[in-house]
């Protein structure tokens, strides 16, 4: 638990009202979750606290830069990256997780741990389809170890062979029972 402590924020001592927080985001938080998704990260995440009696209400905003891995090539490139994410506390007397922004939390809770909630916020704000930004979208991309004769030739014999079957003598006397 105490490698977690640089995201975690303490409440205890809060009085009713906002509050705001600036973490910084780095390797670390990738190295606690072992994470092979992303190489590295920089950036900040901000965190709005509103906090009354009875709740505490959390607005995360993120503002980042991530090294990610091309898919296609295994170039490394960079992601900006900017989302903007709400999660709620509410006070009770164990704790339990009720939706994915929604928790509830023992009224002695002394600090709230953010490392998980930012890192599912990264995740999940990252593109399904990594690219190198050099590296062009085409939807009809095949690859093959052939070279480009190679190809040219085996289209042309389809091509002679397609002629050939259209000539059968069984389909011309077919057609010609119309």
């Amino acid at each position: 638990m105490n490698k977690k402590k640089p995201y975690s924020i303490g409440i205890a001592g809060l009085k009713n009202g906002k509050h705001q927080f600036e973490l910084e985001l780095s390797r670390e938080l990738l190295d606690l979750f072992e994470s092979e998704l992303m190489e590295n990260i920089s950036g900040s995440a901000i965190l709005q606290l509103a906090k009354s009696e009875t709740a505490i209400e959390a607005e995360i905003t993120l503002d980042a830069k991530v090294m990610l891995l091309s898919d296609r090539s295994l170039r490394e490139y960079e992601e900006t990256m900017n989302s903007h994410q709400k999660v709620f506390f509410k006070f009770s007397d164990h704790f339990e997780m009720l939706e994915d922004d929604l928790f509830k939390i023992p009224f002695n809770e002394a600090s709230l741990d953010f490392s998980q909630i930012i890192y599912d916020q990264i995740a999940l704000s990252l593109p399904t389809k990594r690219l190198h930004p050099d590296e062009v979208e085409e939807e009809d991309l095949f690859y093959t170890t052939a070279s480009e004769e190679e190809l040219l030739e085996e289209e042309d014999n389809e091509d002679q062979e397609d002629e050939e079957k259209a000539s059968d003598p069984r389909w011309d006397i077919l057609k010609k029972l119309k």
